[in-house]
């Protein structure tokens, strides 16, 4: 079906490789054999910048419209689209709507049509005398000509919803504002303006209602007399370029201040107000960089510092975000390979029987030491694998490890299981509870000896899929746990809708009953309403003594923190649970199944 369509459509795995692309699209490419290939086979690394960045918004679930250079002097317009792969991993499909060719194309063919203009004008000088009517006609043509040519290069580059420029006009207003700064002193400055919670307005109220919210900036971009031209790079993305000759950056970002306070007014249409709010990254030209792909880069790295900081936000390129984005990219490279060889390494932190005080199980989490930046905060390189859709194949790999290196400690019966940590994209992944079973057969590792934590959000902010993946598992044996229990969320509809076998109440109560003894209340109740669903309670964050003896006696099940242990590498593990099995009493009957 999709081969006979005449749009080129392909789809890409998380890790940018091409699975699948129509007729259409190998007409477009000129090569049959790129199943399997990435965008490196074809293109450079300024333009796989650009497709890996927005196929991993993509691959993070958002749906994205973009303009892409895919050859000299052809840009496409593109639509991506998020897809779940049969083994559970994201992936993208992309349809392109419209190929076009660049301003420099249509200034060549500007040129060449000039030269046929000069050639026709010296006929028309020798036949002047003879065919003035012909002459005349001859003009006419060429003047028909010219203009058809210039409304072509005018659709080409404006975007058609907004009437603004499009990716295609921006760049060729960049260009020609930089020639014109070239040639005598002054700056300008281009800034990228990226609308606050556009996904809401268009959820809440329709698109229909989001695309008028589009055109009503558009509008008031254009309308401030100090801006050269506005763009609409696609989605809700907008560039604006500003001269600002004499001007002083402070003078400018408070120009950019002036026109954010002008534009994001409150917008009514169809007798609905809309309140809208933007953030906005700037960068000055010729005073961070000449080069005007670094430029646009700049402004991106402004933007997003500016969307960081939250709504609203105005934000001006530095040094230092260069710094932080090269850091960055070393950072995605590095992962890549470290997930793609198994290069993450996984710790243990044991989990305490809060009334014999024996290790009962361990908490098993990833670690990852980068070859040149050394090691890697947990948060850090988590949260960019999950932007990079990598998260389960991390996960994978550290099950894997906990299975290979804790498999002696439940055959002897030293430990009764081991929890590893679930990411709400595992948990909504389809084929998520088949894969991780799959994993635990291959090991010989009894399901029984298995926890698996989640956060609360995972189930309340996602489909059917999370909850079918969670039944499955726990028919199996596998136990679940909710893990930050207490630290926000209250869905206590969540404890009866699933099979939750363990509550992790989260460290902050624990760690702040000094200052708010309430919380002693809440916390017993909690054990009380555990004890009533048949489930157990585990304490986070003990980092005292007195946070422990309180624990105790309130009535928690099991106790963790690095008062009682660390994450420990698997060397010091098996000497505190040798030092533990010395004595007689805490030897335990296996949980696991041998071969």
């Amino acid at each position: 079906m999709l081969d006979a369509l005449p749009l080129p459509v392909f789809a890409k795995a998380a890790d940018h490789t091409w699975i699948y692309g129509n007729q259409a699209f190998v007409t477009l490419i000129g090569i049959d054999d790129f199943i399997g290939r990435d965008d490196t086979s074809l293109f450079d690394e300024e333009q796989i910048d650009v497709f890996w960045r927005e196929d991993d918004l993509v691959f993070s679930g958002q749906t994205s419209t973009s303009f892409e250079e895919i050859g000299e002097g052809t840009f496409a317009l593109t639509r991506k689209f998020p897809i779940t792969l049969e083994d559970g991993k994201p992936g993208l499909i992309g349809v392109i709507i419209e190929a076009v060719a660049s301003p420099e194309d249509l200034r060549k063919a500007r040129l060449e049509h000039k030269t046929a203009q000069e050639t026709n004008n010296l006929l028309l000088s020798q036949l002047q005398s003879k065919a003035d009517g012909h002459a005349k006609q001859y003009e006419k043509r060429l003047r028909d000509l010219e203009r058809d040519r210039e409304d072509a290069q005018s659709l080409a580059q404006t975007d058609p919803l907004t009437k603004v420029g499009n990716r295609l006009g921006f760049q060729s207003d960049l260009q020609l504002l930089s020639k014109r700064y070239d040639e005598r002193s002054g700056s300008f400055t281009l800034a990228y303006i990226d609308l606050d919670d556009f996904k809401h307005i268009n959820d809440t109220f329709g698109h229909r209602m989001g695309d008028r919210v589009l055109c009503q900036v558009a509008d008031r971009l254009k309308a401030m007399g100090s801006i050269f031209s506005v763009s609409r790079l696609g989605g809700d993305e907008f560039a604006v370029l500003l001269e600002c000759a004499g001007q002083s950056t402070e003078q400018v970002e408070e120009q950019l201040q002036r026109m954010a306070d002008h534009v994001f007014r409150p917008i009514s249409e169809f007798k609905r107000d809309v309140d809208a709010s933007g953030s906005l990254g700037l960068t000055r030209y010729p005073f961070d960089t000449k080069n005007l792909s670094e430029l646009k880069h700049y402004a991106d790295l402004a933007l997003m510092k500016a969307k960081k900081a939250g709504k609203g936000r105005i934000r001006i390129f530095e040094a230092s975000d260069h710094a932080d984005d090269l850091r960055l990219r070393q950072l995605e490279a590095g992962l890549r390979t470290a997930i793609e060889h198994g290069k993450i390494s996984a710790v243990y932190q044991p989990i305490f029987d809060a009334r014999e005080g024996r290790i009962r199980g361990v908490e098993v989490l990833a670690r990852w030491t980068h070859p040149e930046l050394g090691p890697i905060l947990p948060d850090e390189f988590i949260l960019l694998a999950g932007r990079l859709g990598l998260l389960v194949h991390l996960d994978q790999i550290v099950l894997r490890r906990a299975c290979t290196e804790l498999a002696e400690f439940l055959d002897n019966g030293s430990i009764d299981y081991f929890s590893v940590n679930a990411s709400p994209s595992d948990v909504a992944s389809l084929g998520y509870a088949r894969n991780l079973l799959d994993i635990l057969e291959e090991y010989k590792i009894d399901p029984s000896a298995v926890l698996i934590e989640i956060i609360e959000t995972a189930v309340m902010d996602k489909s059917q899929t999370a909850r079918s993946n969670l039944e499955e598992l726990s028919a199996a044996g596998i136990k679940i746990a909710l893990d930050d229990f207490g630290s926000g969320y209250a869905n206590y509809r969540t404890l009866l809708d699933l099979p939750v076998n363990v509550l992790k109440v989260d460290r902050s109560l624990i760690n702040t009953i000094n200052e708010r003894p309430h919380l002693i209340d809440f916390l017993v109740s909690i054990i009380h309403m555990a004890k009533a669903l048949g489930a157990s309670t585990v304490c986070e964050g003990i980092a005292t003594e007195e946070e422990k003896i309180l624990a105790g006696t309130l009535g928690f099940d099991a106790l963790q923190g690095f008062l009682l242990s660390r994450p420990v590498s698997l060397a010091p593990l098996r000497k505190a649970i040798q030092l533990q099995n010395e004595d007689p009493i805490l030897n335990r009957e296996p949980v696991r199944k041998t071969g």
